[in-house]
This record gives C-alpha cells, sequence and structure tokens, in this order.
C-alpha cells in the first residue's frame, strides 16, 4: 500500500512538472518563426512610415496662421502616441525622435512660413522619397541650375496652390529609393 502511495504521487509530482514546463514554454513566444517575428517588424516599419506621412498631410492641411509653435500643438498630440515628435528649442534632441521647427520668413521670399521636419533615423531607414510620390503626388520638374553635387539637391512636391513639401534624402542612384532625412512644409501664402 505504501509502495502504491509513493508512486502515484511520483505520477502527480511529474505530471504536475510537465503541465508547468509546457505552459511556461508556450508563454515565451519561442515557438513563432523568425519569419513571423521579421514580419511583424516590417509592418510596425510600415505603420510608422504610415503615419509620418499623415502627419505631413496633417501639417499640409493648416492654415498659413497656424504655422507657429502654438498652431501645431493639436496636431502634434493627436500623433504622440503613434509618433516620436518633440519641438526643437534651440538645442540638439535625441537622435530617435521626428524633431519639428516652425519658423516664419520675411515678406521679402515668397514663401511666408514653413515647418521644418527633421526625420528620425529609426524612421528614415524605411521612409523613400517613392512614399512620398505615392502619397503627394510627383515631383516638380526643374531645370537644374548647377552641375552634379556630392550631395543631392532637395526636390519639391506641389500639394495644392499654397502648400509645397520640400524633400531632403540621402544619396542613391534612383530618387523613388533614396531615404528621407529632412521634411519642409512649405506655405506660399
Amino acid at each position: 500500500m505504501k509502495m502504491t502511495r509513493l508512486s502515484v504521487r511520483f505520477y502527480v509530482f511529474l505530471v504536475f512538472t510537465a503541465v508547468i514546463v509546457w505552459c511556461f514554454s508556450s508563454c515565451s513566444g519561442g515557438d513563432q518563426k523568425p519569419d513571423q517575428q521579421k514580419g511583424y517588424q516590417l509592418a510596425k516599419k510600415a505603420n510608422t512610415t504610415d503615419n509620418f506621412l499623415s502627419y505631413t498631410a496633417a501639417l499640409t492641411k493648416l492654415p498659413l496662421s497656424k504655422f507657429d509653435n502654438l498652431g501645431i500643438v493639436p496636431t502634434n498630440k493627436a500623433f504622440a502616441d503613434k509618433l516620436p515628435i518633440s519641438m526643437y528649442k534651440g538645442e540638439a534632441v535625441g537622435h530617435d525622435s521626428i524633431i519639428v521647427h516652425p519658423y516664419k520668413i520675411g515678406e521679402v521670399a515668397h514663401i511666408k512660413a514653413a515647418i521644418r521636419l527633421l526625420v528620425a533615423q529609426s524612421i528614415t531607414d524605411s521612409l523613400t522619397i517613392g512614399d512620398f510620390t505615392r502619397y503627394f503626388g510627383d515631383i516638380k520638374k526643374e531645370k537644374p541650375l548647377i552641375g552634379n553635387t556630392e550631395t543631392p539637391l532637395p526636390v519639391e512636391i506641389t500639394v495644392d496652390a499654397n502648400t509645397a513639401l520640400k524633400l531632403t534624402f540621402n544619396s542613391n542612384k534612383k530618387l523613388a529609393l533614396a531615404h528621407v532625412t529632412m521634411v519642409e512644409v512649405l506655405k506660399y501664402r
């Protein structure tokens, strides 16, 4: 009788231990294939790119009177949980955030105001000129006034009669694949 109780207890102990090990191993996420994990990361990057393009589109829709620090606060708050946004305050901020700098231009220039967006490195890696042309339209064609330069000259996309985007990007043989490093939303009137 004593031997039977011991073997039953031992059997229950083994089953209990196996159930605990099985529960912990299924919760660790180790059963995912590397392709599934990469797919999640690619979806997250695509989502960040879409959020940045939506944020830029929201800024292009602001009237000229809202092109200042206080005017863009509601837009920044709306995207704060989707993008790492920080306002420029005259000093360098971390490389992992989008630095937003609105500024007014004097009456001499035909551009009245602008918002400069320094793109975070984590977003630059997945944000290309092609993303902007698919979202906003074609690049404005201009005759080059100077020859080839070491760093490419910015390109411009006309959004509407009073708004344009100026894109600064890394050098790439194919313009559509060049990574965007800075975006300027320009208001003419």
